[in-house]
């Protein structure tokens, strides 16, 4: 969220970015429509009372401010990037991306001579040390799991991600489930949901979870032998492509009658492909039937929904009218049940042909409640007649609350409100459960044969849990055996290991009420009983009369287990990795940033968003991260948990826009020397400040930020702004920020830069003493040769024995913008022009998302949304490289020897390939 703050937040074990002042702020930054940050400061000085709770200030800033990350994001961003000049990408585009890495795999496998296989990074054990825990016990995560199935073995297990595709385990109930991907022959590798009936797993492609990050499918696909092979169920593909699949039921009685929800789609059929812009021409969202096995489909339920406002930045098309889950009747599945976004529930009666409206939310289809309703169920049976537990994310005023009716195929379904409003009602318990971003983590099960119990999943309760006086665990979910009239805490279990935030899947064990498998931001867990009352901890919590009667409620009955089983489970979405002596360093997606070197392996050192990062080269302790926005801090105590400092102030006092994740480059000619990018490009030349100064001031979790924090400034004063109209009136102003920045290895001075929009710079006094004395020239329009396209800058790969030479890469889409995705580009410092060779060879129309040369042997690797080619040297063929699943790959690193490249793929972790 998840999918993803004025200051960047860095709390627990990875927490999607769901702060309204978070990605928001991001989407802000992109339109130009920038408003003030709240400080670090001011937020310390105004809670001085917190529970830090082992946790980084900024991401405890983070989590309070709630929101959600509907509007933008990081894979927003891309989409925006990837479809400049226009708004969105069409579908004719992603399929011809796709034709073309394919065409690249039939010129050889392998690459290059002397390139190796891919092999995976050692993060197989995904540890989050204790200080990064909400907690403070250790723990392990992977990446966002969305949906989860369990074999009626109850061993085999399938969990779907948001970027690695699906996944299984013959024993889920393993001391250590051993995990094995088995879906990557599919076109996307964005999963929805998963659906087991007599021996067929379906997948839905297409996350379903209403965040910015949550990309859009390629189709329904069926696997007969356990994900072994997959087929698409191809009559389906025209209504679901550019879609997610919320849900997908298989009649019981009759295998070839098929339900299927789709809902809105973020992006495409990769990370970067499709958008939050829905892509034209895309089948309406709705209920869709097929009675043949999926050869023929008919549109079931249609609601009135969203139109495309393609003048906006985000289309403005929400969740109204899409299907989130699809039922058969328990106990005459010739009734069935679909939850609407915006409008309510829905039942068709045995020997109907139309659906009808058995719950309403307030003001069905609404269009201003298109962004914030959302409604979920589970239906049981209770003594022969049919209990719907629901849950409306906008039922109290725009808060979440449950709902029951004890007869579900009344001809009049009559509906009992669960929840209050009120902190001395044991209804307040159910209220608001999914902590205002339910369109992004909301779920409602009840066990088989257990109709008087009910769990509920969604957001973490950070009120409550960053509270000195803390009434519960967080509530992430929370489980009642009443039939939903009270509720108890299932967040830490009685060792207090806790859930992870933002909870998506959900799956009862077979016939074991008391032990469920639940998916979240962070992966996957199993929890069990049985259940233990530790109200007796309530007692030390300085909690008033009306808290505490709560928190002992609350914590009477919580789980015996909650057990982490992300050993192995490859599915982190890594933004870049920084290298220095050995030592890894990659950001990721909602999961912080992972150092190589922590004691006993890679770990999470601090969490939150983990963007683009940097390490001291003269000094590998000295490490350098940044969360989303121009938020970054310094740890001079290399892979310690507990001693990041913020140094972003400067930065953020600016007001000037930025990428999500901002581009960081350190110095290799004058160590402590460090480079980001906003508008300007700004400068540290001592790692941020003073040591001694920050680490007592400015220090995420003791810090008092009682000075200010950070020495960034602005290189070039008034004429630094490269977005500026100084440097022309194409594309000027704030939509326009530095994305790229490479300094030369090996002589000082010398400095690139790239802008969102194509604009290309060289500066040649970089190191100057005075920061406002720095100038840069504008290359892009100087080009001799080839002319540079004007499109999207995804990377800068500097010749160490020239630094006038650069092998330079664009993303975006020929189709909309001329020009090729790789040049070789050469400055004259006497002429201050370019000569530019369009070296794309036979990519094809393929976006770009990251560059390197092995500059030894004159070999060119690209990063594409399904993997890394390769160009020999001389060559104009571009070939797949060996060893690596079909992924997204969003940064490439080549280590000082040149002998090590390493790729961060968003969605399968770090990969590591040694050229010979």
């Amino acid at each position: 969220m998840a999918g993803g703050a004025a200051v960047a937040l860095v709390v627990g074990a990875g927490g999607v970015v769901t702060a309204a002042g978070g990605p928001e702020k991001a989407w802000e930054k992109v339109t130009g429509k920038q408003e003030a940050h709240e400080s670090l400061h001011e937020f310390a000085h105004e809670h001085q009372h917190l529970n830090k709770h082992s946790q980084a200030l900024s991401v405890i800033m983070e989590k309070l401010d709630n929101g959600g990350e509907a509007i933008g994001g990081p894979n927003q961003e891309l989409y925006g990037d990837q479809a400049f000049p226009r708004t969105a990408v069409a579908p004719a585009q992603v399929a011809q991306n796709r034709s073309a890495f394919i065409a690249t795999t039939k010129n050889g496998k392998g690459g290059p001579p002397g390139l190796g296989q891919w092999t995976l990074q050692g993060n197989l054990t995904g540890t989050v040390p204790a200080p990064v825990t909400y907690t403070g016990n250790a723990s392990q995560v992977s990446g966002r799991a969305t949906a989860v199935v369990i074999d009626p073995n109850g061993k085999t297990a399938y969990i779907g991600s948001a970027g690695g595709g699906v996944w299984k385990t013959d024993d889920i109930t393993a001391t250590t489930p051993s995990w094995r991907s088995v879906s990557d022959s599919l076109p996307s590798q964005a999963i929805g949901s998963l659906t087991l009936a007599n021996g067929v797993l379906y997948a839905g492609t297409g996350e379903a979870n209403g965040s910015s990050d949550n990309e859009a499918g390629m189709g329904l696909f069926k696997s007969t032998d356990g994900g072994g092979s997959w087929s698409e169920v191809t009559g389906f593909h025209a209504d679901s492509v550019g879609r997610s699949i919320g849900s997908i039921a298989v009649d019981p009685t009759d295998a070839n009658h098929l339900l299927v929800g789709t809902m809105v789609g973020r992006h495409g059929s990769s990370s970067v492909i499709g958008g939050r812009m829905t892509p034209p021409g895309v089948a309406p969202m709705g209920l869709y039937e097929s009675t043949d096995g999926g050869a023929s489909w008919k549109q079931v339920i249609n609601e009135p929904q969203d139109a495309v406002d393609g003048s906006s930045a985000n289309g403005n098309d929400f969740f109204r009218g899409g299907v989130t889950k699809v039922e058969f009747d328990p106990n005459d599945p010739k009734v069935t049940y679909a939850s609407v976004s915006d409008y309510g529930l829905y039942r068709r009666a045995a020997g109907e042909s139309s659906y009808t409206r058995v719950y309403s939310v307030n003001n069905p289809g609404a269009v201003q409640n298109s962004s914030a309703n959302r409604v979920e169920f589970d239906a049981t049976s209770l003594g022969g007649k049919t209990r719907i537990y629901l849950g409306d994310s906008t039922r109290f005023n725009g808060t979440a609350g449950l709902l029951r009716t004890d007869d579900a195929q009344a001809s009049t379904v009559s509906w009992t409100d669960l929840s209050s409003s009120s902190k001395s009602s044991p209804g307040y318990d159910s209220y608001n459960f999914c902590q205002g971003q339910c369109y992004y983590d909301m779920a409602v099960s009840t066990p088989k044969g257990q109709p008087n119990t009910v769990v509920l999943s969604g957001s973490m309760n950070y009120d409550e849990l960053f509270n000195a006086h803390q009434p519960s665990n967080g509530r992430a979910i929370i489980r009642s055996t009443n039939s939903g009239a009270s509720f108890t805490d299932m967040t830490n279990d009685v060792a207090n290991n806790g859930l992870h935030p933002d909870q998506h899947g959900f799956a009862f064990f077979p016939n074991d009420p008391n032990k469920w498998v639940a998916t979240d931001d962070g992966g996957v867990t199993v929890e069990s009983g049985p259940f233990v009352d530790k109200s007796a901890d309530c007692n030390t919590r300085g909690l008033n009369a009306t808290d505490l009667a709560n928190c002992k409620r609350w914590l009477s009955a919580i789980p015996t287990s909650n057990k982490e089983v992300n050993g192995g489970l490859q599915t982190l979405q890594f933004q870049s990795v920084s290298l220095q002596n050995g030592i890894v360093q990659g950001g990721t997606q909602d999961n912080g940033t992972w150092e190589s070197d922590y004691p006993g392996g890679w770990a999470e050192t601090v969490g939150g968003d983990g963007g683009n990062s940097a390490i001291n080269p003269s000094n590998s302790n000295i490490r350098f991260h940044t969360y989303y926005n121009p938020q970054m801090d310094v740890n001079f105590h290399g892979s310690s948990a507990t001693g990041w400092d913020w140094i972003s102030d400067p930065l953020l006092a600016s007001g000037e826009a930025s990428s999500f994740y901002m581009p960081v480059e350190s110095d290799k000619t004058a160590p402590g020397t460090v480079y980001v990018g906003l508008q300007h490009i700004w400068r540290t030349t001592d790692n941020g400040g003073a040591q001694g100064s920050l680490d007592q001031h400015c220090n995420e979790l003791t810090g008092d930020f009682s000075t200010t924090c950070g020495d960034f400034t602005a290189l070039g004063g008034a004429n630094g702004d490269l977005s500026g109209t100084v440097y022309g009136s194409d594309n000027a102003g704030a939509g326009n920020y530095v994305v790229s920045v490479a300094h030369a290895q090996r002589k000082t001075n010398i400095l690139w830069a790239a802008t969102r929009r194509g604009r290309l710079f060289i500066s040649t006094n970089a190191n100057a003493k005075v920061a406002s004395s720095v100038q840069f020239t504008r290359l892009d329009q100087t080009a001799g040769g080839d002319k540079l396209p004007t499109r999207f800058i995804s990377g800068i790969s500097l010749d160490p024995a020239n630094p006038y030479h650069a092998i330079v890469s664009y993303s975006g889409y020929s189709a909309y913008a001329a020009g090729g995705h790789v040049y070789d580009v050469t400055y004259n410092p006497s002429t201050k022009k370019i000569t530019a060779k369009d070296i794309s060879g036979d990519l094809g129309d393929q976006p770009i998302l990251a560059v390197q040369r092995d500059w030894r042997t004159g070999a060119i690797y690209v990063g594409t949304d399904f993997g890394v080619l390769a160009l020999a040297p001389g060559g104009t063929s571009w070939a797949a490289t060996s060893g690596m699943p079909q992924v997204a790959v969003y940064g490439l690193t080549l280590d000082d020897s040149g002998k090590r490249l390493y790729a961060a793929t968003h969605g399968r972790g770090v990969y590591e390939n040694r050229i010979n």
